[in-house]
C-alpha cells in the first residue's frame, strides 16, 4: 500500500487530517511535525505522496520541497495554504498535470483525499517523471516570504540561479544573460533540483521590477474578494463521515428495490468513488439492476444523466454474454464503448459473490479507459461488500 506523508507543525491539524482521512483505506498516512521529522520518514520509508504546510517550525515548506527536488524528484508533492495568505491559481487545464499543487485552509477533508488519489495516479501511469516545473514552485518562495539564493538545475546541461528578498525575486542568471529574461526562460524548466543557500550581500539589489507571479503564469486569489462567488467543489467530494453502512450482496439477496436498498449502495458509492473521481477524464458512474435501473450515480463536472442511456447500454452487455457463453468464451464481465464524445465501460459484478448489478462509467474521449477499468475491478467488490 502507498504512504502518505502529511507535514503540519499544527498537532491539532494533523490529527484532524488523519480523523477526516480514517475511511479512505487507498493509501497508508505518515505524519511529520517539523522537517527534520519529514526528511527522516522521507529516508526510512517508501512515500507516495507528501502535503507539506508552506510554513513549519524548523524550516519553510520550500526548504522541504528543495529536498524532494535532489532526492525524490518524482514524488507528488500538495503544498498547505495559509488561511490568511492569497492563493496561486494556475491557468484552466493544468491542475492533475502538476506535480506540485496547492491546497488552501481550511479544506474539506475530501478535497485534500481527492488530490491525494489524483497524485497517486500521476505515479501510476509513469506522469510524475516529469519532476517539478519551477513555474509552480515560483509563488511558494513569495507565500514563505523567502531570502535565499536558489541554485536550480535541470537535467544535465541547464543551470541557473534565482535571487529572493522577503519573496520578492531580485534577479535570475542563466546562460550569460540575467534580470527578467533569464526568469522567463527557467521558468519553464522540468525535472528541476534546487539547493538552497543565504542571499549573497552583492546580489541584494533588484534588477526585475516584475511581479515573480507574473513570471510564474499564475494569478493570486485574494481571500478577500467580495464578488468571488461560493465554493461548491467541496460539497462535490463525497464527505468521509461515519454514514450508515450498507449490509453485504449476496446472490441469495435479492436485487434492491428504488427505496432503502438503492440509498444502501449510494453510501457504499460515495465511500469508494474517490479513486475514480481522481482519474484525469473520469465523468461518472451508476450503478444498475440487471433490468438497467439506475439504483446509485456519482458524476463529477457537468451532471450526466445515467437515466437516459442507462438501460439501453446495459442491453448491450447482456447480449454480449448472451452470445460469448453461446461461443464458449464464457461469461462476459465488461465491455468498453469508444466513441468521439467520450469512452462508456460497463462491468458485471460476480453474480455468485456479489449478487447480479451492472456498472457504467463515462470518461472523456481522450482518458486512459483501460486505468478506469483495473481501477472498477477494485472497487466493485469493495462496494458491493462493504460492512
Amino acid at each position: 500500500m502507498d504512504n502518505v506523508l502529511i507535514v503540519d507543525s499544527d498537532r491539532e491539524h494533523l490529527a484532524a487530517i488523519r480523523k477526516g482521512l480514517k475511511e479512505l483505506h487507498h493509501f497508508e498516512l505518515l505524519t511529520a511535525i517539523n522537517g527534520k521529522t519529514a526528511i527522516e520518514t522521507l529516508q526510512q520509508a517508501r512515500v507516495s505522496v507528501v502535503a507539506v504546510n508552506m510554513l513549519l517550525q524548523d524550516m519553510d515548506g520550500i526548504d522541504l520541497v528543495a529536498y524532494l527536488t535532489r532526492n525524490h524528484a518524482a514524488t507528488p508533492c500538495i503544498i498547505m495554504t495559509e488561511p490568511d495568505k492569497p492563493f496561486p491559481v494556475f491557468p484552466a487545464g493544468a491542475g492533475n498535470e502538476l506535480i506540485l499543487s496547492y491546497i488552501e485552509k481550511p479544506f474539506a477533508f475530501g478535497t485534500l483525499a481527492s488530490m491525494i488519489l489524483s497524485a497517486l495516479n500521476l505515479k501510476d501511469e509513469g506522469l510524475a517523471i516529469k519532476g517539478v516545473t519551477l513555474k509552480h514552485l515560483l509563488p511558494l518562495a513569495a507565500l514563505c516570504g523567502k531570502t535565499c539564493r536558489m541554485e536550480v538545475t535541470s537535467g544535465k546541461q541547464k543551470k541557473g540561479f534565482l535571487y529572493f528578498r522577503n519573496g520578492v525575486l531580485l534577479d535570475a542568471i542563466y546562460n550569460n544573460q540575467s534580470g527578467k529574461e533569464a526568469a522567463r526562460q527557467m521558468s519553464t524548466w522540468d525535472q528541476i533540483m534546487i539547493a538552497v543557500s543565504p542571499l549573497p550581500e552583492k546580489r541584494n539589489i533588484p534588477r526585475i521590477t516584475e511581479k515573480l507571479i507574473d513570471i510564474s503564469g499564475a494569478k493570486w486569489k485574494q481571500k478577500a474578494q467580495a464578488d468571488e462567488p461560493p465554493k461548491k467543489k467541496a460539497a462535490a467530494i463525497p464527505a468521509l463521515s461515519a454514514d450508515p453502512k450498507p449490509a453485504p450482496v449476496t446472490p441469495s439477496t435479492p436485487p434492491p428495490t428504488p427505496q432503502e436498498p438503492a440509498s444502501r449502495l449510494e453510501t457504499a458509492l460515495k465511500r469508494h468513488v474517490l479513486t475514480l473521481r481522481a482519474i484525469k477524464g473520469y465523468r461518472g458512474v451508476a450503478i444498475l439492476s440487471p433490468d438497467g435501473s439506475v439504483l446509485a450515480a456519482d458524476t463529477a463536472g457537468e451532471p450526466v444523466d445515467f437515466f437516459n442511456f442507462a438501460k439501453e447500454f446495459n442491453n448491450i452487455i447482456s447480449f454480449c454474454n448472451k452470445a460469448a457463453s453461446q461461443k464458449g468464451f464464457d461469461q462476459c464481465t465488461g465491455v468498453t464503448l469508444h466513441t468521439k464524445k467520450g469512452i462508456i465501460i460497463m462491468m458485471a459484478s460476480d453474480v455468485y459473490k456479489h449478487g447480479n448489478f451492472r456498472f457504467i462509467g463515462l470518461m472523456a474521449p481522450d482518458a486512459n479507459g483501460y486505468f478506469m477499468q483495473v481501477q472498477l475491478e477494485k472497487i466493485i467488490p469493495q462496494i458491493l461488500t462493504a460492512e
